[in-house]
């Protein structure tokens, strides 16, 4: 089995077949539906694989052999429990942080439409806390651009996260690829630096230097001559 992000600690690991496997019939389909145990090589704990296998068994009592999605029609599986992101937006309010997650826990189990939809709405849930709230999100866009909020590839990256929402919005169940959506949430991801985590952290730093500053001499190191 090929290595996954594992449910339980939220690492890339591989994962290893624990005992047999169980498969049973479906009389309404082609395939069968199988169920396998698997061990995280990272947190030791156990996983529950489960999809469509073409594997058919010649004996109710016999063992289904181990990796059943080897077989030439199987279908990936899905895990229980379902693998998350773990992804983190400290600096970014809540409701936008929550939505963010969310559309990478979506890329995580490649629900990949999902994922840019929601990115989409991350970006004018963004745009509508910054106080830029009328008009279209093209509009939005510009204008948080025109305010000085966000630099000129950061607003192409904005673009290109409301195109990609756009094509899976208007029902015209465009498909897309999971590389594509992993590209489009990562301009999200620059987004949400450029309006939120980036200043914050600079307001961080300059918070830390003048509290060095006030607390004397004797509490920093010499100052460097100023270049």
């Amino acid at each position: 089995m090929a290595s996954t992000i594992c449910g339980w600690c939220g690492r890339l690991a591989h994962m290893s077949p624990v005992g047999g496997a169980e498969v049973i019939s479906d009389q309404n389909s082609r395939l069968n539906v199988g169920f396998e145990a698997y061990r995280c090589a990272n947190c030791r704990r156990l996983v529950l694989a489960y999809g469509w296998t073409d594997y058919k068994r010649t004996n109710d009592w016999d063992d289904a052999p181990s990796d059943l999605w080897s077989h030439p029609q199987a279908q990936q599986p899905r895990w229980l429990p379902p693998a998350k992101s773990n992804r983190t937006f400290p600096d970014v309010p809540a409701a936008i942080e929550s939505l963010a997650v969310e559309a990478h826990d979506c890329l995580t189990i490649k629900a990949d439409r999902a994922a840019v939809a929601l990115a989409r709405a991350v970006v004018e849930a963004a745009a509508k806390e910054k106080g830029v709230t009328r008009g279209s999100l093209i509009a939005k866009i510009d204008e948080l651009h025109q305010l000085g909020l966000l630099r000129g590839h950061i607003k192409e990256a904005a673009h290109e996260v409301r195109f990609g929402g756009n094509e899976v919005a208007h029902g015209d169940l465009t498909p897309i690829e999971h590389e594509a959506a992993e590209e489009i949430l990562t301009l999200m991801d620059e987004v949400l630096n450029e309006l939120f985590q980036s200043p914050a952290r600079v307001t961080r730093a300059r918070q830390r230097r003048l509290e060095r500053s006030q607390a004397g001499p004797d509490s920093v190191s010499p100052a460097a001559p100023e270049r």
